[in-house]
């Protein structure tokens, strides 16, 4: 590299540097989400500190769930705003919604688990069950009918009755 050019790097370095993948640089280029800031006369890509901070960012907001294109907004958000003060207020709403999501999804998560938890406990207490799986009837099972113990659709085999 010239040496006006002695501050900038390559995408291995700059991946590196971000804590990401040259493959993710890459990616995030084709989304246009970071451009090089030039190439080398042997055509690689040479970034500068400033696409670093910017890639920092980016792997940050991901790390926060934000997809690809929240990424873009927030970061445009950066070019529109002149003081941090500004740029703060502007992404504080982005920054709260995404906030509002990961706890509906813990939520959820939450009772997936619960739901996978009771589904674990109710089939274990089937571990000593010997009958052959086409002749049972676990209606007709006292395990089955103990209060700790609930039927669980896929697993169970129970009596459908016609009405």
């Amino acid at each position: 590299m010239p040496e006006e050019n002695k501050n900038l790097m390559h995408i291995g370095k700059l991946a590196k540097a971000a804590g990401t993948t040259t493959r993710t640089v890459r990616f995030y280029e084709e989304m246009g989400l970071i451009k090089p800031e030039c190439r080398s006369e042997g055509g690689f890509r040479c970034y500068c500190h400033d696409q670093l901070i910017r890639l920092r960012m980016i792997v940050s907001l991901k790390e926060m769930a934000f997809d690809l294109d929240q990424i873009k907004a927030i970061l445009c958000k950066q070019d529109v705003h002149g003081t941090g003060g500004e740029l703060a207020h502007s992404i504080v709403g982005d920054l709260n919604v995404q906030l509002e999501d990961v706890e509906a999804q813990i939520a959820h998560f939450n009772c997936v688990r619960d739901k996978l938890t009771q589904t674990i406990a109710s089939i274990c207490e089937c571990l000593p069950c010997n009958r052959r799986v086409e002749a049972r009837l676990c209606t007709a099972c006292s395990v089955l009918k103990e209060p700790k113990c609930q039927s669980v659709a896929f697993f169970h085999q129970v009596e459908i009755i016609s009405g």
